[in-house]
């Protein structure tokens, strides 16, 4: 009996760091390039007969009509064909190469599979998630809104205006971290905070907001940039070393975004702060 296959949904592909990676290793995109030429070279020789043959059929028939619809509609025919070839190209090479770039690191020793690794570790995890849109979390909220989703009429209603005023914080708070973090998407899964590129993933808005209710668990691979200390999370200490050493003052910023995060429990000490390579589901 064959074995079950496994089918990967990819949501998000960093390529330039996966073309990065690659590079560092002897073989790297050859090994992709020459994958895709094996499992692309009969489909090409396929399409490439039939545009041909479609054609000398057109001509040898007689008819100079027939032959010059023929002919352009083989032409136009061929250049969609060409364009949606093209675009399948690029996905499979970006496909076939996470999976050798994640041969090569594990072959290496340089992909781990835990969260408790130094800064600049490579890691792969899978993880029960939750995904936050600092841009969404506050956005499409008004009066109107908060009445329909609470069922009341919007006369004043004490129970309206305060959750108006519950709502209107929201919508601060997703001002603030939109911010702190722009063109972003926060993953939070055990022990680990993904930050990912908006522009990086499969996925429009409408559909990111689908996997808010995914139960299934996501998996990360990516690179462990910094990890979350004591001296981030305490707001006081935070502004005491920049009274103690005015220069730090340049990296506070930073240091309180991360600090807010915490606020709201996104984060906590010895959390790894991951940049993602790539994210999938299986």
């Amino acid at each position: 009996m064959s074995e079950k296959k496994q089918i990967k949904e990819y949501v998000y592909i960093d390529s330039l760091e996966v073309n990065s990676i690659l590079a560092q290793f002897e073989d790297g995109i050859p090994s992709v390039i020459e994958e895709i030429r094996q499992s692309t070279e009969t489909n090409t020789e396929g399409t490439t007969g039939k545009v041909s043959s479609d054609v000398t059929g057109g001509v040898d028939a007689g008819l100079k009509g027939e032959a010059k619809i023929g002919s352009e509609f083989g032409t136009t025919n061929n250049e969609s064909n060409s364009e949606m070839y093209q675009e399948a190209i690029s996905t499979v090479y970006h496909d076939y190469a996470i999976n050798i770039m994640t041969n090569k690191l594990d072959g290496a020793k340089l992909l781990k599979t835990t969260t408790k690794q130094p800064e600049g570790a490579y890691v792969q995890l899978t993880s029960n998630f939750e995904l936050i849109d600092p841009v969404s979390i506050g956005s499409n909220l008004d009066s109107d809104t908060v009445s329909f989703m609470l069922n009341l009429d919007s006369n004043n209603s004490p129970d309206v205006e305060d959750a108006q005023k519950g709502f209107e914080a929201m919508i601060k708070l997703s001002t603030i971290l939109n911010k702190f973090f722009p063109d972003s998407l926060l993953i939070t899964t055990n022990n680990a905070l993904t930050i990912a590129e908006k522009s990086n993933f499969r996925m429009n808005e409408a559909q990111l907001k689908s996997l808010v209710l995914a139960k299934r668990k996501i998996k990360i691979i990516g690179k462990i940039e910094s990890i979350v200390t004591n001296d981030i999370l305490d707001e006081d200490q935070l502004t005491k070393n920049v009274e103690e050493n005015p220069t730090l003052l340049m990296s506070l910023m930073p240091k309180f975004s991360f600090s807010i995060l915490h606020v709201f429990g996104l984060i906590k000490k010895e959390d790894r702060l991951i940049k993602p390579i790539a994210i999938y589901f299986e």
